[in-house]
């Protein structure tokens, strides 16, 4: 059976003694609590009595609303505990989803060489260059070694992919005016900025006797 501690006054206990002096006051509350709960308590003969036995029911009912709130915290205590239950369980799940499937490995392209860079590009000027690469003496001498044309120039160096090149030369030769308009038309941007070079470095020259353009390299 479950136990409750009462604390009660002198005067509360002296005003039970009075009324069952006969009695132990344990018994007496436990009597007291029964009728009242069965409806069967007894009116008190006095005021004094009528008091003390409110005072003693204000108590229990304190002690009731205690309980009652007791009840009502555990049980948010439980739900919470519910829900944080329910989202770990959710989690392990997830967690052993991710563990389970395969790692996709990430596939990095290959680093492009400077001939990868420059067959791209056709040409490749120095003074385009000349913030990036420190030893560009050393940079142009590997592209020579792989295959690249590299040409000096008046004022820089400049290397072309031997295919564009190639082609180059191709289109140059059946050119027949040294027009800008036309130039601008037959060539492509960097193949025009190329014959340009080579002619202002003395190495391109359109022979108007002939009507066409002269590489001399």
């Amino acid at each position: 059976m479950p136990k409750i501690a009462l604390n009660l006054s002198s005067e509360q206990l002296e005003a039970l003694s009075k009324m069952f002096p006969d009695e132990p006051v344990e018994d007496v509350l436990v009597r007291i609590v029964n009728e009242f709960l069965s409806g069967r308590a007894s009116k008190p003969e006095s005021r004094a009595d009528e008091r003390s036995l409110r005072t003693l029911l204000d108590i229990l009912n304190a002690y009731t609303g205690k309980i009652d709130e007791l009840n009502r915290r555990v049980s948010q205590v439980v739900e919470i505990l519910e829900g944080i239950s329910s989202r770990l369980q959710n989690l392990e799940e997830q967690l052993r989803s991710t563990v389970q499937q395969p790692k996709q490995v990430e596939k990095r392209e290959p680093r492009k060489s400077a001939l990868d860079i420059l067959k791209e590009q056709g040409v490749m000027f120095e003074s385009d260059i000349a913030s990036k690469i420190k030893n560009r003496d050393a940079f142009f001498e590997r592209l020579k070694r792989g295959g690249a044309v590299v040409i000096a120039l008046a004022k820089e160096r400049v290397a072309v992919d031997p295919d564009f090149f190639t082609r180059f030369k191709d289109r140059v030769a059946k050119l027949s005016s040294s027009s800008d308009d036309i130039l601008s038309r037959e060539l492509e941007k960097s193949e025009l900025r190329l014959l340009k070079a080579l002619s202002s470095s003395g190495l391109a020259y359109f022979d108007s006797t002939r009507k066409r353009w002269v590489i001399e390299l």
